[in-house]
Formats: C-alpha cells, sequence, structure tokens
C-alpha cells in the first residue's frame, strides 16, 4: 500500500506537469534566403497552432519526402449545442463553410467532418492563408485554427509531378512464390499454419471485414489478381500524389501481408483508405466506421524527431474505439537504433524513435518488429529488431506499448524486375509487422471470438497478452504494468490465443466497488514448472457518458483550448474535462492477483500486477510445484465519476507448458 502510494504521488507529479501544457505555439523563426520569416513566426493568438505534416511510412528504407498539402488550415469549431449526432454535426459544418463563404475571404477548397465540428480550408498560397486568418480570429464560432507547414512547397516555383503510375507487373512466378515463401515463414513464427490450411480449403464467403489506412501510395492495380473478386475496396483520397523517388509500394505491400489470396486474413473483405492531409486521415477514419470496419491497420507514424504528444487525434480514436468497439493496430516505428548515435536530432529528418501522437490511443495495440533472421523453431529465443520503437514520453511509461512483437521482414514482389541481388528486394519494418497482428485479430473476430463493442477492444487485447509466447533473455527491462519495455507480451500465437478465449470473462467496475474484490475466477490446475500468464485490459472511456448533459454555455468542445470553463458534448467529455471528473487520471487503477492454494487449504497471493499508470496488466509466473491457482482483481481506486459509463474490464489466463 504504501509503494503505490509514493507511486501515486510522483504520477500526480507527472500529471500537474502534463495537464498544464498548453497547445499554443511557441515562436519559430524560419529563414528563406537569409530573411524570409512567416507570419506565425509571431504568436498572434493562443487559438492558432502551428503543426509539421507528421506522416511517414513505417518501412524501414522510406525516406522523409516534402509534400505540398495545399497550405491546409484545419478549424476546430463551437457548435451552439450539445449533441454529437452525425446529422446534426454535418449541417452545422455546412452551414459555417456557407457562412465563410459569404465573407469573399480567398481559399480555393473546403472540406468538413461528418462526425466532429471539423472544417479545413486550402489555399493558393501562403498569403492567401495568412490573409483568411488574420481576418477569422474574432469569429466565436472557431476554436482552434491548425496551420500546417507547407514551407517547401513555398519555396518552389514550378508544378507539381504527378506519379507515372503505369508500371509493369512483374510477372516471374518465382517473385511471387518468394513473397508466399517469405509470408508463410513469417506465419509460422506466430503459429497461424492451421488456420491457414483451413481457409484455403472453405470456400465458404464471409462477410467480415479488415482495414488498412495508408499514407501517400497509391495501390498497384496490377495486383488485383491477389484478390478475389470485389474482396478489395478502395478509397484513394490523393487527387494531387507527387512523384516519389523510390516506386511507391507500401500501401500494395501491406495490402497484401493483411488480406487477399495469400495474406493473413484471406476470407475477410479489405477496405484499403490512403490519405496525405489532416483532413483526408479522419475522412478515412469515417469512412471506415460508415462501412462498418472493426479492426483497422495503421502503418505510418510521425515524421520528424520530436516527440508528439497525445493530441486530439489520438482522444478521437480512444472515443471511437469506446463507442463503437474500433480496433485500432499501430506499427510501433523504426528510429530505435538511432537514438544513442551522437549525432542523434541534429537532422529534424532523422527516424522517430518514439511510440506518439495517434500510437498513444489508450485504446489502441502498438506492434513491434522481431530481428529479421527470426524462425519458429524457438520462439522465446528470437531478438527485438534494434530499429524497432519501444520509448514514450514519461507520464506514459506503464503504457503496454508495444502489446506484442512480431515479423517484420518480407519479401517485396513488387521490386523492379532490373534490381540485381536477391538481398535488396527484402524489405523490413514495424508496418510489415502490424498487419500479421491485425490479420490474426480480424480472423479470432471472425472465427472464434464473438463480442459484444464495449468489450471488444479489452478482450482482444487481454488475449493477445495471455497467449503470447514471452522473450528469453537475460537483462531485460519490466515495466511495472508487467510487460517487457520492448517486446510487450512477447510474439503472438494463434493457436494459444483460441484457447485463451476459453478462459476469458467480462467485468464491470465503478465507484460503487472501489476499494473491493471485484471478479475471482475459478480455480485451475498447473504442473510443476509451467507458466502461467494472466492479463487484465480495460477501456479508457474517453469521456463517453451514461446520459446526456445539458449546459449553458457551449464553449468548450474542445480539451486544449486554455478557456476558464470546459463543457459536456451530449455523450462525449473533453479530455481535460474527462481527466478532472476522473481525479485528475486517465483510467481507473485495478490490479490483478494470481494466487496458489497451499497444503494447508488457504489461497496465497504469489504474484500480481499493479501498476497506476496503464490501462492493461500483465503476470507471467513459472510454478514451482503442482498445485491450484485462481487469479482475482481488485477495483484499487476508480476514475468512475457518476454520469459515466463504467468500466468494462476483461480478464483471462492461460498456462504454458513449454519447459
Amino acid at each position: 500500500m504504501v509503494k503505490k502510494f509514493k507511486k501515486f504521488k510522483k504520477f500526480a507529479l507527472y500529471l500537474f506537469g502534463f495537464t498544464s501544457i498548453p497547445l499554443i505555439y511557441t515562436s519559430l523563426f524560419i529563414n528563406w534566403n537569409n530573411n524570409k520569416q512567416y507570419w506565425y513566426s509571431t504568436n498572434l493568438s493562443n487559438k492558432i497552432d502551428v503543426r509539421e505534416s507528421f506522416i511517414k511510412k513505417l518501412n524501414k528504407s522510406s525516406k522523409v519526402e516534402n509534400l505540398d498539402n495545399n497550405f491546409e488550415l484545419k478549424l476546430l469549431l463551437n457548435p451552439d449545442f450539445l449533441d454529437t449526432e452525425s446529422k446534426r454535426i454535418t449541417s452545422f459544418n455546412i452551414d459555417f463553410l456557407e457562412k465563410m463563404k459569404k465573407l469573399n475571404l480567398k481559399y480555393k477548397e473546403t472540406k468538413y467532418s461528418q462526425m466532429l465540428p471539423i472544417v479545413w480550408f486550402y489555399f493558393d498560397t501562403e498569403n492567401d492563408r495568412e490573409f483568411f486568418v488574420k481576418n477569422s480570429l474574432k469569429n466565436s464560432t472557431i476554436s482552434r485554427f491548425i496551420v500546417y507547414k507547407n514551407e517547401e512547397k513555398d519555396k518552389q516555383t514550378g508544378h507539381v509531378e504527378i506519379l507515372d503510375d503505369n508500371n509493369q507487373l512483374n510477372n516471374n512466378d518465382n517473385y511471387h512464390s518468394l513473397f508466399s515463401k517469405s509470408l508463410n515463414e513469417n506465419i509460422s513464427i506466430v503459429n497461424f499454419q492451421k488456420q491457414t490450411a483451413k481457409d484455403n480449403e472453405n470456400q465458404d464467403k464471409t462477410t467480415a471485414k479488415v482495414g488498412a489506412i495508408e499514407f501517400l501510395d497509391k495501390f498497384d492495380s496490377n495486383f488485383n489478381i491477389y484478390f478475389n473478386e470485389n474482396q478489395l475496396t478502395i478509397n484513394d483520397l490523393v487527387s494531387d500524389r507527387p512523384k516519389q523517388a523510390e516506386k511507391p509500394y507500401h500501401s500494395t505491400l501491406v495490402s497484401l501481408i493483411l488480406g487477399g489470396k495469400v495474406g493473413v486474413d484471406k476470407k475477410s473483405d479489405l477496405y484499403l483508405s490512403i490519405f496525405k492531409t489532416d483532413a483526408e486521415w479522419q475522412k478515412s477514419i469515417e469512412w471506415m466506421a460508415t462501412k462498418d470496419v472493426r479492426v483497422i491497420n495503421h502503418s505510418y507514424g510521425n515524421k520528424f524527431v520530436d516527440f508528439k504528444d497525445y493530441n486530439e487525434n489520438a482522444y478521437l480514436l480512444d472515443f471511437l474505439a469506446r463507442k463503437y468497439g474500433v480496433i485500432n493496430v499501430f506499427a510501433a516505428g523504426n528510429g530505435a537504433d538511432k537514438i544513442d548515435e551522437d549525432a542523434f536530432g541534429k537532422n529534424r529528418s532523422d527516424y522517430n524513435p518514439w511510440i506518439d501522437d495517434r500510437s498513444l490511443s489508450l485504446n489502441s495495440i502498438v506492434v513491434g518488429a522481431l530481428q529479421d533472421n527470426s524462425s519458429n523453431s524457438n520462439i522465446a529465443k528470437n531478438e527485438i529488431a534494434p530499429y524497432s520503437n519501444f520509448k514514450t514520453g514519461d507520464q506514459y511509461l506503464q503504457f503496454a506499448k508495444p502489446l506484442v512483437v512480431a515479423p517484420g521482414q518480407i519479401y517485396n514482389v513488387l521490386d523492379d524486375k532490373n534490381q540485381s541481388g536477391q538481398s535488396k528486394k527484402y524489405v523490413s519494418g514495424t508496418s510489415y509487422a502490424a498487419p500479421i497482428v491485425t490479420g490474426l485479430i480480424s480472423t479470432l473476430l471472425r472465427e472464434i471470438l464473438f463480442v459484444r463493442d464495449d468489450f471488444r477492444i479489452p478482450a482482444i487485447k487481454s488475449i493477445l497478452s495471455v497467449s503470447a509466447i514471452s522473450p528469453n533473455h537475460t537483462d531485460l527491462d519490466k515495466k511495472d504494468s508487467g510487460y517487457y519495455e520492448k517486446y510487450g507480451a512477447g510474439t503472438p500465437d494463434f493457436e494459444k490465443m483460441k484457447k485463451a478465449v476459453e478462459n476469458t470473462s467480462y467485468i464491470f467496475g465503478n465507484k460503487e466497488n472501489e476499494g473491493e474484490v471485484i471478479f475471482t475466477g475459478n480455480r485451475f490446475w498447473v504442473n510443476s514448472n509451467e507458466t502461467i500468464k494472466a492479463s487484465l485490459s480495460w477501456n479508457f472511456n474517453a469521456g463517453l457518458l451514461k446520459n446526456n448533459e445539458k449546459g449553458q454555455n457551449t464553449s468548450g468542445w474542445w480539451w486544449f483550448l486554455p478557456a476558464i470553463t470546459r463543457n459536456v458534448s451530449h455523450d462525449w467529455l473533453p479530455l481535460e474535462a474527462t481527466k478532472k471528473r476522473q481525479g485528475g487520471t486517465f483510467v481507473s487503477d485495478y490490479d490483478l492477483y494470481l494466487q496458489k492454494l497451499n497444503s494447508n487449504g488457504d489461497w496465497v497471493d504469489v504474484a500480481r500486477s499493479n501498476s497506476i499508470l496503464s490501462n492493461d496488466e500483465l503476470i507471467d509466473f513459472k510454478s514451482n510445484e503442482s498445485a491450484y491457482y485462481r487469479i482475482y482483481v481488485k477495483n484499487y481506486r476508480s476514475s468512475v465519476f457518476e454520469n459515466s459509463e463504467d468500466d468494462r474490464l476483461v480478464v483471462s489466463y492461460l498456462v504454458h507448458n513449454e519447459n
């Protein structure tokens, strides 16, 4: 209890610093020809937030490219009502755009969200954007102007080159067999061969769906042959795709790994959405929601070395995950091997070493990559790829990120025919590890596990955690939550995932049962030298309310605004208001215990996981004698307030008999 209290005091200090950080623009001077200073270099208003275009693909060889975003401007709006109903939000956004049109401000294009009060404007020049912002600062409907830098385009005078996508399919059958062989090797590492054989034999069509959101790269239509009729649906939102230095293959390769005739999930329909700008990213999320896609792969991330904190986009993912049960699977990133180099950080286009930005969403799953020489002969001895990201900000140290690791090397079947050397045809990255795990999840949901929306995410996280093969290496760092710093719970095992479903229980937690044991499982027998893995996972509620709340002041839609009062939006609270009601924390604090029945017939605690900073707990315990065991869960401290949704918790366990 004393140890726990000390940790909580330390967390409170972190939290105070975190919650007091305003997202206001820090002066930044950009030199162009040694004398150019951009208009946003001075702090005109705390309503203006200046951001980099943040995205890059997460294959190991990808380069940071300067892309024209058409001087994108994102506006976060304050509706005059408290309602998140889609039709009303859409109507409000359209009405706002109509009003702006009458002001005769110069812009070339607009877009709007159908889920949140957000609109985007695009301009021909930086001067047009500057004039628009300065003449709109007093508009009370606008809570925040988010200016995405476009300085490289501002320096250019030429036209945008369009990518030539008339690439011929490499019809060498040997190349296709090499791709299948390398993917099958990866599938064997996660013990998916039996399911693959079953899916190959089963000709029945399913209605299951899986999604992938990809950055920039066009899907190569030559590879439609890898999918059955109507099995692939593409939503390509990039209209002005630039010419790239390398042949684009990322979107196609991720899709081939995830689904289709040779991919991990052969039976589900694949929905692919491709974006370049912030607006296109959110439209991709909304498109997936309208198509009822509930498992989505994200193989992209922050492109610069700076850590990007939890933001409104991560919070949006958490809210949609909690409300609709959408499982977002993120690639961890590929910069971990660079951070200790002397020159690291001097070039802002260095690989980003962090798990940050959108992947910080608490209800998401982050996947790291195993070393290229990994095999299925001794899973526990496979090593983490040195590039696989594992670092987070201080206040997120106990988060189970990464949750698991998977093979990250794949044969690039899209490689040019004239490229010599087989070694060059293999590519590596967390980009290619993530879709393997995404495919395992979508297959499990399709084949085995039927679970309602509000329990889906903690169920999958708990099952993945207990079924994973733990790493067997010396001197590994472990978090208070029980997860390894670099490996998470370990390497997924699909056959064990299916077994873990049988040992899974669903729990509600709230303020009323604070301080109490809220679950005690049935006893189970464990032989000496067998390993017990038990996991507890629960949702970050993301401000989801039981009942509508009405209020007179409707100025506080967005949590990051430095406003005096903050407000509720029908069934969704802003993050700052959520944390305030929850006692200053993201999530409740539940502890997981493992007990053994001793020779006197008494249950005694033998292991526990009791972090206060995570919504995932893991126990990994090797039995030294044959005995009965059981698990129980205690509600140490609840962040559930009077009108918030109860916490949804899932606990699972599995006995591993490998010696």
